[in-house]
């Protein structure tokens, strides 16, 4: 039986929601898009094209919505691939990997990022061999809160939903693994905003010695 854990990437493996804000702050502006942080902590999680959408359609932007999140992808891949961007991951995740990996289990990673961005951020971190396959929002028609992204994720493993766990800190993810079938982890990271975690199996604060220790308990079930 193939026991999987599947990661999201931003807000759990590394802390970059504060700086997509700035990015995408910057964005809004040039675009003459109002967006408040309310909304901005809404779209945490969520696929690209739903996130553009809402936004074309609120304010009434004139590009559609390929050229949106062409604009967002560039942007964001231009600064996190600068050599001057340091990026560092979450306190314990390595810790965390490192456990799953000696303990048998599979590793996938499925992120709304697109697979550039996703690729260059775990370089960066020396994460990247970790996991076995990426699944990026790029590879499902819908992004999350839909579960098509973690069935891909399960599917590239050939994994059934019920053998494989999630680890995310959005709403939106955790939505998204629940409706797949799959056990969820809600990590609480306070930079990803307020999140509602209610959906998840259980609730962490931190990768330390307890929350390694509950993960690999929930995740072996």
């Amino acid at each position: 039986m193939t026991k999987v854990v599947i990661f999201d990437m931003d807000g759990v493996i590394v802390d970059t929601e504060p700086l997509y804000r700035k990015l995408n702050g910057e964005l809004y502006k040039e675009l003459g898009a109002d967006i408040t942080l309310e909304e901005q902590y809404s779209f945490v999680g969520k696929g690209a094209e739903i996130i553009w959408t809402t936004i074309k359609n609120k304010c009434q932007l004139k590009q559609d919505v390929n050229e949106l999140v062409e604009l967002s992808r560039k942007k964001k891949y231009e600064h996190l691939s600068s050599n001057e961007v340091v990026i560092k991951p979450i306190d314990g995740i390595s810790r965390l990997l490192s456990s799953l990996k000696d303990a048998g289990f599979r590793i996938v990673m499925a992120s709304s990022s697109p697979r550039s961005n996703i690729e260059v951020i775990l370089n960066k971190v020396k994460l990247i061999n970790y996991f076995e396959y990426i699944v990026s929002g790029q590879d499902v028609k819908r992004g999350k809160p839909n579960p098509d992204i973690f069935l891909k994720a399960a599917e590239k493993v050939n994994a059934d939903a019920s053998d494989c766990t999630v680890v995310e800190d959005s709403a939106n993810g955790t939505i998204g693994a629940k409706e797949a079938g799959m056990k969820c982890v809600g990590f609480r990271n306070l930079n990803s905003g307020n999140q509602d975690l209610s959906k998840a199996d259980i609730i962490i604060d931190k990768f330390d010695d307890e929350g390694i220790t509950k993960i690999i308990e929930i995740a072996s079930k």
